[in-house]
């Protein structure tokens, strides 16, 4: 005579602290399985995030007292270094990710942040009105990209301290220190008379990236799909997929507008004060 078992239900069955047939896990097994877990990957706004972002910040804060009292010859030096700093750290992430497996087409540097590291090599090489149209770029449309890529990152599925965070970590953060330095030293001017600059960049990069997407399954720029738990995901959910497209343009407009404001009122209060 088979002894009967009281049935489970189906909710405790695909609980975590239970394993195959309703059988309870013990609690030091439930402990380690979280363990690994959060060992593999970590979470927006974890502490380990906002220690990076509070060290970064310093950091920034930190070059840029010194750079604003450095000669003009030693920024456009320092620029340059940190330029390619920037190219080698991200050729290093792409190569080691396709050593593991991954397809080179996943990782051509076709993202806004990635174009940025050209931007501001072809600000460090250029002189004149072409410099200051790539620093303007690379201020006002590659370092928010950046800032948010530093918030809400999507390099989260690794372990934090490994090497595509940190990498990731690295070379975005230059990507805001760069246009910061191009602003403290003078090699850039904004003014609401460029608001088609980052127009006319954008109109340069995004069709023919836009055509590729769609010709390899690729996401670049995430213009078919959004990063997870990003506030792009939030236009997504907003508009849909039908109007996504629509929504990136009037939020990267709406970020242009308050930009070109910001630093338009600060220039006018710093001739005031003169």
């Amino acid at each position: 005579m088979h002894k009967r078992h009281k049935k489970i239900p189906s909710r405790i069955i695909d609980s975590p602290a239970y394993g195959t047939f309703g059988r309870p896990i013990p609690l030091v097994i439930q402990l380690f399985k979280k363990t690994i877990t959060a060992m593999n990957s970590f979470q927006h706004f974890c502490p380990e995030h906002i220690g990076m972002l509070i060290t970064i910040t310093l950091a920034i804060t930190i070059g840029l007292l010194i750079l604003r009292r450095s000669s003009d010859k030693t920024a456009d030096l320092t620029v340059l270094i940190l330029s390619f700093i920037t190219l080698i750290g991200e050729t290093v992430q792409d190569i080691m990710l396709v050593s593991e497996g991954g397809e080179i087409m996943g990782f051509l540097p076709l993202h806004l942040c990635n174009l940025g590291i050209f931007v501001n090599l072809a600000a460090s090489f250029t002189r004149g009105k072409v410099r200051s149209f790539f620093a303007e770029i690379s201020l006002i449309l590659i370092m928010p990209g950046s800032v948010g890529a530093l918030l809400f990152p999507d390099w989260t599925y690794r372990p934090f301290w490994s090497y595509l965070p940190l990498l990731c970590f690295l070379t975005h953060s230059l990507l805001v220190f760069i246009p910061l330095i191009f602003l403290i030293k003078s090699k850039t001017h904004v003014s609401f008379r460029h608001f088609w600059y980052p127009y006319l960049f954008l109109l340069a990069v995004v069709p023919p990236i836009y055509l590729l997407n769609s010709r390899t399954c690729q996401n670049y720029m995430f213009l078919n799909y959004p990063p997870q738990n990003s506030p792009l995901e939030w236009i997504h959910d907003f508009t849909g997929d039908s109007l996504y497209i629509a929504g990136l343009v009037i939020l990267i407009t709406a970020i242009l507008i308050t930009e070109y404001a910001i630093y338009e009122l600060a220039g006018r209060l710093a001739k005031n004060l003169r």
